[in-house]
């Protein structure tokens, strides 16, 4: 083989590649998808489980480092797809930090920051205030749009992106918006209320979230398109289902009510069984590998429940857990109690380790793809825990071997502007 061919076949070869790691980059791009990253929104994925198995490693109990803002973070972080983490304080500002710690940007609302931030593709970030408005902003930190109409009333409930690009986000009633923030439909409960509850998406497309009503909770469900499904009601939850709910691999809801009870229902609504806490669930639960399903409670308790209802393991802290478990790789959970502590517990129920806080610590953890954990407190600060943090983004990562396919590209585009001169 001559010389140009050969320069010609390795430049066919490298612009293949090329365009095998760029395309699925600008595919992603030209969609309103949720971020592929490690923990893009409130429990992680559309069915709320609460887990991520791919992460590098489970989280060490070393503090990395942490960022101190001017009031408590009640808030749950979530993370870009170039590992940026985003989050909300009661001081009004929702913070942009670099995976070392450094703040990136920061946007005041005037406002106390009430709902989890979620992440597109793109890296926008949308999040709902105290004061009824909902913001979308661009990854550099400036505003795309803000949205009052239509709600009513503050937004405590999270913002789930859909696989279609619309935004499910809701206050007394549930809302699907545009990534322009247009509103496609809404649906108001029948018994009108609030709803606290982040919506689960189940693989099928159809929705559920709780209500908050002041003589009993409800879990709904729509259709993908907002049309009512069926509402599965709790007569004894006083003060309703601020839980979110979490959908299992086989289509099953689990959901904790204000009754002290977590709930197993099926795709038709139909109660499977019940399984009884001391105290009202504010916790939302997360679904381990094995089908385990975890979750807090006010009796300061973390409770293991099997798939079928029947008691794993319970694990006491010394204050109530609000805070919704998150599971790593292997099996490990993290979660926040009001005790001032972050745990980790291995799958067994014992103690992995625990890290001390100067406040209650009601924000529940985002898992970094390092094997890094993010979590606020009420002493104002936000906590990275675990080692291995690098100091530059983890999009470095994503495009360095794009970088390396145009650097050999122009070694083997040289030679062959050399041969067709000659």
């Amino acid at each position: 083989m001559s010389r140009k061919k050969a320069s010609m076949l390795g430049l066919f070869v490298v612009a293949l590649l090329l365009v095998t790691l760029i395309s699925p980059v600008l595919v992603r791009s030209a969609e309103a998808d949720l971020a592929s990253s490690s923990w893009p929104k409130f429990r992680s994925d559309l069915q709320n489980t609460g887990r991520n198995a791919e992460v590098e490693r489970e989280v060490s109990n070393e503090t990395a480092w942490t960022f101190e803002t001017a009031d408590s973070i009640e808030t749950s972080p979530a993370i870009g797809p170039d590992g940026t983490i985003y989050f909300g304080s009661k001081d009004g500002s929702v913070y942009a930090l670099r995976y070392d710690g450094t703040l990136k940007w920061e946007y005041d609302t005037d406002s106390v920051i009430t709902s989890n931030p979620a992440v597109s593709e793109e890296g926008d970030v949308y999040f709902g205030t105290e004061e009824g408005r909902f913001y979308s902003l661009s990854h550099h930190g400036s505003e795309n749009w803000v949205l009052e109409e239509p709600f009513e009333s503050e937004i405590f409930s999270s913002p789930v992106i859909r696989e279609d690009g619309s935004i499910l986000i809701a206050s007394e009633a549930l809302h699907a918006v545009e990534s322009d923030g247009t509103v496609r439909w809404s649906y108001v409960p029948e018994f009108p209320g609030r709803i606290v509850s982040t919506p689960a998406v189940g693989f099928e497309g159809n929705i559920y979230f709780g209500n908050e009503h002041g003589n009993f909770g409800e879990l709904i469900s729509l259709t993908s398109d907002g049309d009512n499904r069926w509402n599965y009601r709790i007569e004894a939850a006083v003060g309703g289902v601020l839980s979110s709910p979490a959908v299992s691999g086989n289509g099953d809801i689990y959901f904790g009510a204000n009754d002290g009870n977590l709930y197993s229902l099926d795709t038709d609504g139909e109660e499977q069984w019940n399984y009884t806490t001391n105290d009202r669930i504010v916790s939302s639960p997360a679904i381990g590998e094995d089908g385990t399903i975890y979750v807090g409670s006010y009796d300061q308790r973390l409770h293991a429940v099997e798939s079928d209802g029947r008691r794993a393991w319970t694990f006491g802290t010394g204050g109530s857990v609000p805070s919704s478990p998150a599971i790593g790789p292997e099996g490990m959970i993290y979660f926040g109690s009001d005790d001032h502590n972050i745990y980790s517990l291995y799958p067994n129920g014992t103690e992995r380790w625990r890290i001390g806080t100067e406040g209650r610590v009601f924000s529940s953890p985002a898992l970094g793809d390092q094997g890094n954990l993010f979590v606020g407190s009420f002493d104002h600060q936000l906590y990275a825990i675990g080692e291995g943090l690098e100091r530059t983004s983890p999009s470095l990562r994503l495009y360095l071997p794009i970088v390396l396919a145009i650097v050999l590209l122009v070694f083997v585009l040289v030679p062959v502007q050399k041969d067709i001169v000659t």
